[in-house]
């Protein structure tokens, strides 16, 4: 009897040779995702805290960063990307005080610091995390006063010797090119302070506007240099939402941001039409998808499914963007079974990966809190799940964060945290 969905007779030797298909290399698997192809197996992406990445060091027991993303199959990305320059700034830095090792800064103590923007940061106790202190526009009244700020401009912008030429060696070596920018609305907060900041939007358009128009000026300039050099991918990083809204409200954002945005892709697409625009915003972003598509981001980070369910994202929005993320670090990752993990990891490939248009990664930085042997799980069950049809389903998305974890009570300890 012939099987139903074989549509030829074929021997079997032939059916193995055209079922036996050669193993994409992590460049291909990424951009077929990217073009909604179904790949070989589905690509991932992480980042990591340091200190996690040193326990994964010794799990492995190397000091190789790649041996450790080759050992969990995340392959093939790469970046090179423009930057601004502070000239005055590079001259007054310096290590932190018996660190020699640390980022330079203008160090205050051995804990506080001011960085190129003179926004001013201070180090918790254990190092692990940095509280935002103040910023150099908290105080203006209005746009005349922010603009005695001595703002970066076009001038400031820098990229890599040989950029183009360096970009093509990388997608030589198969890997997949990004580059990437701060979402202005971050540097807005940092700037002016959160508070400050969110009633500017309603009560102070005309600060905002100035400001903004700065700070797109240098974005815009920086993702158009690095599109004219050919990478594959522009990335977008800083939070617009909460967990459960958009923080300035979706009307105000398409008022002042949305514009903005689809001016820079708009300049960026004059020059690469091939690009991808990545979009990172922790929260429930939902209520801004259709907008983010319709001025040009293609990729949306990181799906977060305590905020979002990524099933119904993929079925509304799959054809049209990539999901990149989607699994639980708040809940699943650090407070929930190997068992678990892999249960959800399953899950996500099953009803997300059908199409291309998946990218798994924990929905922001692993924390130190996170064990070891669920990280390792997560991303070997990722590696070797292949996404084949019968793999495939459309049903509705149950994860394991509706299941029971090692301690439920730990749920709720990573609520609101955003990168």
């Amino acid at each position: 009897m012939k099987s139903p969905f074989i549509l030829f007779d074929l021997q079997p030797a032939v059916l193995t040779i055209l079922l036996q298909k050669s193993p994409m290399t992590p460049r291909e698997r990424i951009l077929a995702t990217l073009r909604h192809e179904t790949p070989d197996r589905i690509p991932t992406d992480a980042w990591f805290h340091p200190e996690v990445m040193q326990t994964l060091k010794q799990h492995f027991k190397t000091d190789d960063k790649s041996v450790v993303l080759n050992a969990l199959g995340i392959e093939g990305w790469g970046g090179l990307s423009a930057w601004i320059e502070f000239p005055e700034f590079e001259q007054r830095c310096r290590p932190r005080p018996g660190h020699p090792e640390s980022h330079r800064a203008i160090w205050l103590d051995d804990r506080t610091y001011e960085d190129a923007w003179g926004i001013r940061w201070r180090w918790g106790d254990a190092d692990r995390y940095q509280q935002w202190l103040s910023g150099p526009l908290q105080d203006a009244e209005n746009a005349k006063a922010a603009l005695q700020y001595r703002f970066p401009t076009i001038e400031n912008i820098r990229e890599p010797d040989g950029y183009a030429e360096r970009v093509a060696a990388l997608k030589r070596s198969q890997l997949f090119v990004s580059g990437g920018i701060e979402n202005p609305f971050k540097r807005l907060w940092h700037l002016r302070g959160y508070e400050n900041a969110l009633m500017d939007y309603l009560a102070n358009r005309d600060l905002v506007d100035a400001i903004y128009d700065r700070l797109f000026d240098c974005c815009t300039e920086a993702c158009v240099r690095m599109a004219r050099a050919g990478v594959d991918m522009i990335q977008v990083v800083g939070d617009i939402a909460m967990q459960d809204r958009i923080i300035m409200g979706p009307e105000l954002w398409r008022e002042v941001d949305k514009p903005r945005w689809a001016k820079l892709i708009a300049a960026c697409r004059r020059v690469n039409q091939e690009a991808a625009f990545f979009f990172h915003s922790d929260g429930k972003l939902t209520d801004l998808i259709g907008d983010l598509i319709e001025v040009g981001f293609t990729v949306i980070n990181p799906i977060q499914p305590e905020c979002v369910d990524p099933v119904e994202v993929k079925k509304q929005w799959g054809d049209r963007i990539t999901l990149h993320g989607c699994i639980s670090l708040q809940r699943t990752l650090p407070f929930g079974s190997v068992a678990d993990v892999r249960h959800e990891v399953e899950g996500l490939i099953r009803h997300c990966g059908y199409n291309g248009g998946l990218v798994l990664m924990p929905s922001n930085v692993i924390q130190p809190d996170t064990p070891a042997e669920n990280i390792i799980a997560c991303f070997q069950t990722a590696r070797d799940f292949a996404p084949r049809p019968r793999n495939f389903s459309g049903a509705s998305f149950s994860g394991s964060h509706s299941r029971k974890s090692r301690n439920p009570a730990h749920a709720q300890n990573r609520i609101g945290r955003t990168g």
